[in-house]
């Protein structure tokens, strides 16, 4: 008996993104009880860091797996794909997939958490009482993958990807006793797709910048997302064509920050006038010190945006879409606009006091309804009511 928690997300290093949800949650519990963590290797996960994970959670009995092979990797996606259809699995949760782990889990009792997608591929075949913590509902967001496809061989591979995606998380959803996502709309996307609401939501959080001191520069914008996810790429050449004009022409200037920047995709922003195409920086402080606002140009995708969060705890003021705000209360500190030309216009009719009001009232917002402190008393909140957590007297709470 006890508690075990699974997560294919190895959460070092925690700069952003998933691993930060991760490294929350861990943190979380560990501080109620002890329990058994079972992380999935990635192939450029090192000793060190296993043991530094091993050393901030000392409470915790660390177990670290291989991710297991594809038996037909010699063949590339020709072997890849049927192979993880063979299995029932989406192939990018089947590069998770670590048989040593599922054999582990299937001696156990008690109760299991899954954090993420792919670490719902566990389910089956094991005795343990699952609450899964999903980041989005599959079936939705896959799908807006098919319309953003460019050409027919894409949406081919959307539409294939958004079929065995969602058919394996109808099947996990059937096999965990409860579920809990990123948002309301979250839940109501469960609820349209799979006919179950959540049990409860628990928002992403984003750890409050130490030593941070904003030094906006008036003409200075940033972007923060990962290159490598379709929808914010899309959504940011359809605002560098659209809106990034007008912006430019009154003398703005907008800094690119993400991972996953590859060559071709630099190359492509190489002629845009007045971009600063910097992909992974470290530390993001000095970064986003110097903008004076945000732009986050989304259009598809779900749950709460950790880039809006993460700009909101550095005082950047963000101007978004209503998909960028998705679980982000109304507040002062964000804009929201529909069109890429609406996203400019609003920038450039933001005074100074009101650019300045917007950054404090973002720095207010993350302490009090986003921080770590904040998205600890959920969880534990909600994991006891539903007696994952041994916290007598503690009752759900999801209030803001």
């Amino acid at each position: 008996m006890g508690l075990t928690v699974v997560s294919t997300f190895f959460p070092l290093p925690p700069d952003r993104g998933d691993p930060v949800r991760v490294l929350m949650m861990l943190r979380a519990m560990a501080r109620i009880q002890p329990f058994t963590l079972a992380v999935v290797r990635r192939p450029d996960t090192t000793g060190d860091q296993v043991d530094r994970l091993r050393g901030m959670l000392p409470e915790v009995e660390v177990r670290d797996y291989p991710a297991t092979p594809y038996r037909l990797d010699r063949l590339g996606p020709l072997g890849r794909y049927p192979e993880a259809m063979a299995d029932g699995l989406p192939p990018w949760i089947r590069s998770r997939y670590s048989r040593p782990l599922h054999d582990d889990l299937r001696t156990r009792d008690g109760a299991g958490i899954a954090i993420g997608e792919a670490a719902a591929v566990y389910f089956r075949g094991t005795r343990l009482r699952w609450h899964w913590d999903k980041a989005n509902v599959l079936a939705g967001s896959t799908r807006g993958d098919i319309a953003e496809a460019e050409d027919l061989a894409h949406q081919l591979r959307a539409r294939y990807l958004a079929w065995i995606s969602t058919r394996f998380e109808s099947r996990a959803l059937s096999e965990c006793e409860t579920v809990s996502v990123t948002s309301a709309e979250e839940s109501s996307r469960l609820a349209e797709h799979h006919r179950r609401r959540a049990d409860f939501t628990l928002p992403s959080s984003v750890p409050l910048p130490v030593g941070h001191v904003p030094r906006s520069d008036e003409r200075h914008l940033v972007w923060l997302s990962s290159f490598s996810y379709r929808a914010n790429l899309a959504g940011l050449r359809l605002f560098l064509g659209r809106g990034w004009p007008a912006l430019r022409g009154a003398g703005f200037r907008l800094t690119l920050v993400g991972s996953g920047l590859t060559d071709r995709v630099r190359e492509s922003l190489a002629p845009i006038d007045g971009l600063d195409v910097l992909g992974y920086v470290a530390d993001l402080r000095p970064v986003l010190a110097r903008a004076r606002a945000a732009v986050v140009p989304l259009w598809s995708g779900a749950g709460v945006k950790l880039k809006t969060l993460t700009l909101l705890a550095h005082s950047v003021p963000v101007f978004t879409t209503p998909v960028g705000a998705e679980g982000v209360p109304a507040t002062e500190a964000v804009r929201l606009a529909d069109t890429p030309e609406a996203l400019a216009a609003e920038i450039l009719g933001s005074s100074v006091a009101e650019l300045d009001a917007m950054a404090a009232a973002g720095a207010r917002l993350i302490e009090r309804q986003f921080s770590e402190e904040r998205f600890a008393e959920r969880l534990v909140g909600a994991l006891a009511e539903y007696g994952y957590l041994d916290v007598p007297g503690t009752s759900l709470r999801e209030g803001p």
